[in-house]
């Protein structure tokens, strides 16, 4: 069965802007004759995707084109594909930056596709790695100072105390005590196995696209009572804060599993039981874990001084954010099921 990779791509902010980010596109897109489908938030063509096959977003639909921009981001993708119908399946969306966000990655993806699809073809869903960290979980119960630590805070404090109540309002699903942690699976880096899938999914959180946006993805309400921005990022969209956070909540909600590459395998993810799986081992020298270890570690040591802790003097702070995150990787490591 054919397979399509369906790149987001917004070449001229990502690729071409000196000075800030003027990383060229990754070889391993194109250089590769799989099928790889520029989907281009430009609206004009860039010189390297000349002879390639893309799409432009703009000419697929304005309004969501304007959308993603202001506040949907990647999801202009998926609900263009509800509305229009354009993608081919089964399809895996991905960043143009998604070897950039994931050096941790040893493997080529070009070499993986195969093997990621027979998964998607298995299990209807899957994801992709992101972001060079640890596959986890990020626990909505970071408001317990017991099960607090660095990226469940960072991630989380984006919300204000009506967030998740309004997703118990539309789902019927209280945070946390009925779904405590999500796996740390973000990026929207996700597949289809079949069109059904996917209207599945993206069908699933309508009622959340439509308590803040009217048809024509107009805000009709004030988002600011449910998240906050962080002036972390550029543009910031605080929508796909919600949607980031939530992604999963259709498999829990709908008691489903999907399939994950992680930098060391292939993994089920079971987002009901808060269990991860090992379906398939990749290789990676010990020394190379070890690095990743240690870079992940000074990478929440440079971020503790986020947070509410953030008024103790730096020293305990940091020894304070290092105990925290030991204690949670070690939560994390005991609910990883392996089968080696």
């Amino acid at each position: 069965m054919a397979s399509t990779i369906y790149v987001i791509t917004f070449y001229e902010l990502n690729h071409n802007t000196p000075g800030h980010r003027d990383t060229p596109l990754d070889p391993r897109f194109l250089d590769s004759d799989r099928n790889y489908v520029y989907y281009l938030i430009d609206e004009a063509l860039p010189e390297p995707l000349r002879g390639k096959r893309v799409l432009f977003e703009k000419q697929i639909d304005p309004t969501l084109y304007k959308a993603g921009a202001i506040h949907l981001g990647e999801w202009s993708f998926l609900l263009a594909e509800v509305k229009h119908g354009f993608c081919e399946y089964p399809f895996f969306m991905i960043s143009s930056r998604f070897y950039q966000k994931n050096t941790f990655l040893q493997t080529d993806l070009n070499a993986e596709w195969e093997t990621i699809f027979n998964y998607l073809q298995q299990y209807g869903w899957g994801f992709l790695p992101s972001y060079d960290r640890p596959l986890s979980w990020v626990d909505f119960e970071w408001r317990d100072p017991k099960s607090f630590g660095y990226r469940d805070q960072f991630f989380l404090h984006r919300f204000t105390d009506s967030a998740f109540p309004l997703i118990d309002e539309l789902y019927d699903v209280r945070i946390p005590e009925d779904y405590p942690a999500m796996s740390d699976l973000q990026c929207n880096y996700i597949g289809f196995q079949s069109r059904q899938h996917l209207l599945d999914y993206v069908g699933f959180y309508q009622p959340l696209i439509d308590t803040f946006f009217d048809e024509e993805i107009n805000p009709i309400q004030d988002l600011s009572r449910y998240v906050r921005l962080t002036n972390q990022f550029r543009n910031e969209k605080p929508f796909t804060f919600y949607l980031e956070a939530f992604s999963h909540l259709f498999f829990f909600k709908k008691r489903l599993k999907a399939f994950a590459l992680h930098y060391k395998g292939y993994y089920e993810v079971d987002e009901r039981n808060k269990a991860i799986r090992r379906l398939a081992k990749i290789d990676v020298p010990r020394s190379q874990g070890f690095r990743w270890s240690l870079r992940w570690n000074w990478h929440v040591l440079k971020e503790s001084l986020y947070g509410p802790y953030r008024h103790l003097p730096y020293p305990v702070r940091q020894v304070y954010r290092r105990v925290k995150a030991i204690l949670a990787m070690r939560r994390n490591k005991a609910t990883l099921k392996t089968n080696d």
